[in-house]
C-alpha cells in the first residue's frame, strides 16, 4: 500500500468486552493469569504483570465484543485523527493510568479507540523470561530449573483477530487511518485474500507479525465480529503452566499447545464463559517495515508447525458454557 495514513500507530492497547456477570468473568481471567487492576459500577479492568495499568475492560451488559484500543506514538496524533470526518474529539480518558483519546466506528460498528499518555504503573512483579539451556547456549548455570504452579504470567495485550466480510478493504480502512500493513495474505485465489495478518509499521523498528488477523466472516457462518483475542505471557513455561492450571479450573479449551506457522507464536486457546476466546501466546515473530508480505494457499491458514491443526469451531461463536 502507497498511500500516506493519518498516523502509525504503535500496538494495541485493550479490548474491550461486554458480559452479563463481571463477577464470573473476573473470575476466568484470574485463572487466566490477570489480575484485577480496578473494579468500578459496571466496568472491570484488568491488568498483567507488564507496566500497562490495565490490558483487559470489560463492561456489564449483554455478551459482545465492543472494540478495542491502538496506542499512538504521540499525542499530536490523536489531534491529527480528530480533525478527520467520523473521529471523537480528543478527551480525557476516564480509567486507572488517565491518559486521553479519540475514537471512531468501523464498517461493523466495532467502537476504535487510540489511546495516549496513559501513565504506567510502578511493578515489581517478575516478567523476565526463565533463563533456558538449549544447545551451546546455557542461560542457567550451577542452578536447577524450578518452575512454580499456577496462572500464566500475562505481559501484554499482543493482538486480536476478527471476522470480516471483505479482508482486503478491511485492512485498507485501517491502513489509511492507522498504517497497518500486510505481513501474509492467504489467498483463496491470486489477489483474493480471505486472511491477512497484519502489522503497526514501526519503520526499522521491528513489530509484531501481526497486530490484527482480518479474517474472511465466511468460516463464522458470514457473521462479522469477534475472532480472537490474544495476550502474550512471558516464556513457553508460562504458556504451560497456563494450560495445567486452566485445565485444574475446568475452563474450557479451544485449540493447542502448538506452534503457528505464520507468527511463529508457541499458542494455547481458550472459551471464557460467553464463548469469547482468549490466547497465551509467546515466541513470535518481529518484522520492521522492509519485510514484505508472504502469499499463501488457503490450506495453509490452519497449519501448526506442531501440535494440534484449527479445530472446525475456532473463530465461531458458541453457547455460553455452564457458570
Amino acid at each position: 500500500m502507497s498511500s500516506e495514513p493519518i498516523i502509525r500507530v504503535r500496538d494495541v492497547a485493550y479490548p474491550r468486552l461486554q458480559v452479563p456477570d463481571l463477577d464470573l468473568m473476573e473470575s476466568y481471567l484470574l485463572d487466566f493469569g490477570m489480575k484485577r487492576a480496578e473494579r468500578r459500577p459496571g466496568v472491570l479492568y484488568m491488568r498483567g504483570v507488564g507496566p500497562a495499568p490495565y490490558v483487559h475492560v470489560i463492561h456489564e451488559g449483554p455478551a459482545a465484543f465492543l472494540g478495542f484500543a491502538y496506542q499512538a506514538a504521540a499525542r499530536d496524533d490523536l489531534e491529527r485523527l480528530a480533525a478527520e470526518e467520523g473521529f471523537s474529539p480528543v478527551t480525557p480518558l476516564n480509567a486507572p493510568g488517565g491518559g486521553w483519546r479519540t475514537a471512531t466506528r468501523d464498517a461493523t460498528g466495532l467502537e476504535i479507540e487510540v489511546v495516549h499518555g496513559i501513565a504506567p504503573r510502578a511493578s515489581t512483579e517478575d516478567r523476565s523470561p526463565r533463563p533456558l539451556n538449549m544447545g551451546e547456549a546455557f542461560q542457567r548455570l550451577g542452578a536447577p530449573q524450578r518452575v512454580a504452579a499456577g496462572p500464566s504470567r500475562i505481559k501484554r495485550f499482543g493482538h486480536l483477530a476478527l471476522n470480516v466480510r471483505e479482508p482486503a478493504a478491511a485492512l485498507a480502512w485501517h491502513h489509511a487511518r492507522f498504517g497497518l500493513i500486510a505481513s501474509d495474505r492467504i489467498n483463496l485465489a491470486p489477489g483474493m485474500p480471505v486472511a491477512l495478518f497484519t502489522r503497526c509499521d514501526r519503520g526499522d523498528e521491528p513489530a509484531d507479525h501481526h497486530t490484527i488477523l482480518f479474517a474472511s466472516d465466511m468460516a463464522s457462518g458470514g457473521v462479522p465480529g469477534l475472532n480472537h483475542l490474544s495476550w502474550e505471557v512471558c516464556d513457553i513455561d508460562d504458556v504451560l503452566l497456563g494450560r495445567d492450571h486452566m485445565a485444574s479450573k475446568g475452563r474450557s479449551h479451544e485449540w493447542g499447545v502448538g506452534r503457528h506457522l505464520l507468527g511463529s507464536q508457541v499458542f494455547d486457546y481458550w472459551r471464557d464463559p460467553w464463548g469469547h476466546i482468549h490466547e497465551h501466546w509467546t515466541d513470535g515473530d518481529q518484522f520492521d517495515a522492509s519485510i514484505p508480505p508472504g502469499d499463501h494457499p488457503i490450506d495453509m491458514a490452519a497449519v501448526s508447525q506442531w501440535g494440534p491443526n484449527m479445530p472446525s469451531t475456532f473463530g465461531r461463536t458458541i453457547p455460553p458454557q455452564t457458570a
